[in-house]
């Protein structure tokens, strides 16, 4: 089970980013957006996190939303891992705009997000609550 929080009346979860073709393991909060189809790292971690476009393989399809569309890279063998403990340092890089926890992830799990509770809750089990 997967545990997530909310701020300012936003739900959010972490996960731990893994990407070996970039050298790369850090933890990132994702605001939970059950509207947003695709998973997506915004300008503020992908900078932060030091990742080059230029590794990456641009998606086909542009990122369209409010504000317009933007160009869209894809981390191939990106792996995101949820759990529920981090350090301090860690607590301190994301404290900042979210990256966006979308259906293609959200899907895989049932999703409890009880906002009178203020608790988010992820499951991969098949039973019925």
């Amino acid at each position: 089970m997967i545990s997530g929080f909310f701020r300012n009346g936003a739900g959010f979860v972490n996960a731990h980013l893994i990407s070996e073709k970039l050298c790369m393991g850090e933890t990132i909060e994702f605001l939970v957006d059950t509207g947003a189809s695709r998973t997506t790292l915004l300008d503020k971690d992908v900078i932060c996190l030091g990742i080059k476009y230029d590794k990456l393989r641009r998606y086909e399809q542009d990122l369209s939303g409010i504000g317009g569309s933007v160009e869209t890279y894809v981390i191939d063998d990106s792996l995101l891992l949820f759990g529920e403990t981090m350090d301090k340092e860690e607590r301190i890089k994301i404290l900042r705009f979210p990256s966006i926890l979308g259906r293609d992830v959200i899907n895989r799990f049932r999703l409890i997000f009880d906002k009178e509770r203020e608790k988010i809750l992820m499951d991969e089990s098949k039973e019925r609550f």
